[in-house]
């Protein structure tokens, strides 16, 4: 079934709505691909990076049919949707980087009646993870070999193993599922690991995070629960770490989910009052920044909101010094219900790579902001969750950490649902969100003003 994408009208990107529809982007990557002996049956949005005025980076996924073998195998296709013809340009600098053929055949295809540059997987501007594991013979002979090492001290032999990508976002990050299965003696031993790649933070510095956290009080006490790291290979720009078991917080039941909301403020409780040094720090002059490009964005998009998008950036900024003299505690970086597992009554955090140190009330505001967003989503009142909420905060002060004032709290969940919740809405335009941004900034600006959470 084509998904639908309700997004804005941009005059600098006059051909938004066809790079959306996927309908259409069918029908112009079926006819590159026919060129190569090649069936197009399927073309999917992945992901968009809107820029207002500017760009839109997208990543589509197509199915495939090779009409000789009479073989289906996926494709991912990367795309900058251009302004002005700039689209040319960069396919003159991409020419003359090394590309490698997809196994769809292009590797780099310019679409001018779009104003659009795609690059086909392994090829990616500026990430070298995906040719690496997309080289059967790297992997095998290179890679995993000293993977499976120091998995088993040294004694393990590969013998096979399974890739699948699971999150890909061109230009930015890579991560993949790795199932093992190697030799170690006379015993087969089985083993799912992710890797991962990314620019910011780089490999390096997002593997020391995991070391970082597992070396800690908290952890080794199984006060908090995080993936092991195993490797970094810094030859591949891949890191390596343990796959743990579980299903997200987002796929269980609202039941589930208020049950495990004391434990998980226990857990983020660890985490804060864990001290880890890292690349990025919440900052007065960072929020100021932030506010500043947020509030851009969405005026560039959302005429109608002018107005209450003023009164709430003058909330929030009204409350940034309040916010950043709070005692530093280390942050998640980006706590939504997608990036916590539970495995029967037991919790961990996952996808750490946005650690940072900052006011702890900004990650317990960021949990009940998206909270308020899901339950707009799905129809619901904002405030659906309020009970899971206070048991996440009584948790929290039962974990060790200091429970928050009300205006605080209300200033930090406000900020996340303008900053983080209407913002994505916006750049990211998933089906339905954008419809909801207008209503987000509202929300945001009622709850800041409001000073506290049940006021709203």
């Amino acid at each position: 079934m084509t998904m639908r994408f309700d997004g804005p009208e941009d005059r600098a990107l006059p051909h938004l709505g066809q790079a959306l529809n996927e309908t259409a982007m069918a029908e112009i990557f079926g006819r590159t691909v026919r060129m190569h002996g090649v069936q197009l049956e399927r073309c999917s949005v992945e992901r968009i990076k809107y820029r207002p005025h500017r760009n839109c980076t997208l990543s589509y996924l197509l199915r495939l049919r090779d009409t000789a073998a009479d073989r289906v195998f996926e494709q991912r296709v990367s795309a900058r949707l251009c302004s002005g013809g700039d689209s040319a340009r960069r396919a003159q600098r991409a020419g003359e980087s090394l590309l490698l053929p997809s196994l769809a055949g292009p590797a780099l295809r310019l679409l001018p009646m779009l104003d659009m540059l795609t690059w086909w997987w392994p090829n990616d501007p500026k990430l070298a993870a995906p040719r690496v594991l997309a080289d059967a013979r790297v992997v095998r002979e290179q890679v995993l070999p000293e993977l499976v090492a120091a998995l088993s001290a040294g004694g393990g032999r590969l013998t096979d193993y399974r890739i699948d990508v699971v999150q890909y976002v061109p230009e930015h990050r890579l991560c993949a599922r790795v199932d093992l299965l190697w030799h170690h003696g006379g015993e087969r031993v089985t083993q799912t690991v992710y890797a991962k790649s990314s620019r910011e933070p780089d490999g390096a510095t997002a593997h020391g995070y995991l070391h970082a956290l597992q070396s800690c009080a908290a952890w080794q006490r199984g006060e908090l629960r995080t993936p092991r790291a195993l490797l970094y290979q810094p030859a591949f720009d891949l890191h390596w770490q343990e796959g743990l078991p579980g299903r997200a917080l987002l796929d269980l039941d609202p039941a589930q989910v208020a049950a495990l909301a004391a434990p998980l403020g226990a857990q983020l409780a660890a985490l804060h009052r864990t001290p880890v040094a890292t690349a990025r720090a919440v900052t007065a002059q960072s929020l100021r920044d932030r506010l500043h490009d947020v509030r851009s964005a969405l005026a560039a998009v959302l005429p109608a909101s002018h107005d209450v998008l003023g009164r709430a950036t003058r909330h929030l900024g009204a409350g940034i010094a309040m916010a950043a003299c709070r005692p530093p505690a280390t942050l998640h970086g980006d706590l939504h219900a997608r990036n916590v597992l539970a495995h029967g009554g037991e919790l961990a955090l996952i996808d750490l790579d946005g650690l940072r140190r900052g006011p702890a009330v900004m990650e317990l505001g960021a949990w009940i902001a998206d909270g308020m967003y899901r339950a707009l989503l799905e129809g619901a009142d904002h405030a659906r969750d309020g009970a899971a909420w206070q048991a996440l905060l009584d948790g929290y002060a039962r974990g060790g950490g200091l429970a928050p004032l009300p205006h605080e709290l209300a200033w930090a969940t406000a900020w996340h649902l303008l900053c983080q919740r209407a913002w994505r809405c916006v750049v990211n335009l998933k089906p339905g969100r954008f419809a909801i941004a207008p209503r987000l900034i509202e929300l945001a600006c009622e709850v800041a003003g409001a000073r506290s959470l049940e006021a709203a």
